[in-house]
């Protein structure tokens, strides 16, 4: 057998006390310790060794998803300037102010029956004084004509209501007239035709107003005009078909304008007064004496 040398044994022992702890200069190396360094031993022995990452490893969990883009009229809404807070009660009071604003609007007056009803029957007469009262077969009424010849309204209601061929050839109308009074017929353009049949009384006072207050402009601001006014509003609204009276007619008229009156006035004024615009002293003494 071949004897291992010394120093071979020494160096065997040598390793074998450096890794149990032992002393590295010789000595048996103890199989067992109780002693108190033995727990340390045994601890470091049994702790578990965690491996440090020697190289970068890829990144395997999934990239986060990029955001959602805003929508435009998203991005329009937040930049929109809001309603400031102080407007907010302003605007909830808005319907009442608008419902109380409506309570205290006017409705619109609706046309004046009056110069409708007025312009309808003047519509008859236009084939010969024309639409606007310029003249044609007849006279015109513009232009100061009808005044001339016809100062007063009941004078004309009696021409209107008879006709011209009544008073064939004799004068009539105002004698202060440029020109003179005129004469039925002269013209031989056919005769002023009657109405007696055709209107009833407030219908022959409409036709008159409308010539002479719309076509031929007669101031109607005078206390007896616009009371003669309102006395047709009232009959139109009762609605008061009473026929022509020419013989009234005529006991209201001037003699010296129209042939056959008689001047005589109506029998009882306040009950029945004349027909048409009363004269201003008139209404004036009546007021007097009220």
């Amino acid at each position: 057998m071949t004897e291992i040398p010394e120093h071979l044994l020494k160096r065997s022992k040598a390793a074998k006390a450096g890794q149990s702890g032992g002393d590295a200069g010789g000595g048996d190396t103890p199989t067992a310790s109780t002693g108190p360094t033995s727990a340390p031993v045994a601890a470091e022995k049994s702790a578990p060794v965690v491996a440090e990452p020697t190289a970068n490893l890829p990144n395997l969990d999934p990239p986060p998803k990029p955001p959602k883009p805003v929508p435009a009229y998203v991005t329009a809404a937040m930049a929109r300037k809001r309603v400031p807070v102080w407007v907010l009660p302003v605007l909830a009071a808005l319907p009442l102010w608008a419902w109380s604003f409506a309570g205290t609007m006017q409705q619109p007056e609706v046309e004046d029956e009056l110069l409708i009803e007025a312009a309808e029957l003047y519509g008859s007469c236009s084939g010969c004084h024309g639409a606007n009262g310029g003249g044609g077969v007849g006279y015109a009424l513009t232009d100061g004509e009808l005044l001339a010849t016809f100062p007063s309204a009941v004078d004309q209601m009696v021409h209107v209501a008879r006709g011209s061929a009544d008073i064939d050839s004799q004068p009539y109308g105002s004698p202060d007239r440029e020109g003179g009074q005129r004469v039925s017929g002269a013209r031989g353009r056919g005769a002023m035709p009657a109405q007696l049949s055709s209107l009833n009384q407030l219908e022959l006072e409409l036709v008159v107003y409308h010539e002479r207050a719309i076509l031929a402009e007669e101031d109607t601001t005078s206390p007896g005009y616009e009371e003669w006014v309102e006395h047709m509003r009232e009959e139109i609204e009762l609605g008061v078909d009473e026929p022509i009276d020419l013989d009234f007619l005529l006991a209201c008229a001037d003699p010296t304008m129209t042939p056959g009156a008689t001047g005589e006035g109506s029998e009882d004024p306040e009950e029945e007064p004349c027909p048409g615009p009363r004269a201003e002293e008139d209404v004036a003494e009546e007021a007097a004496s009220s």
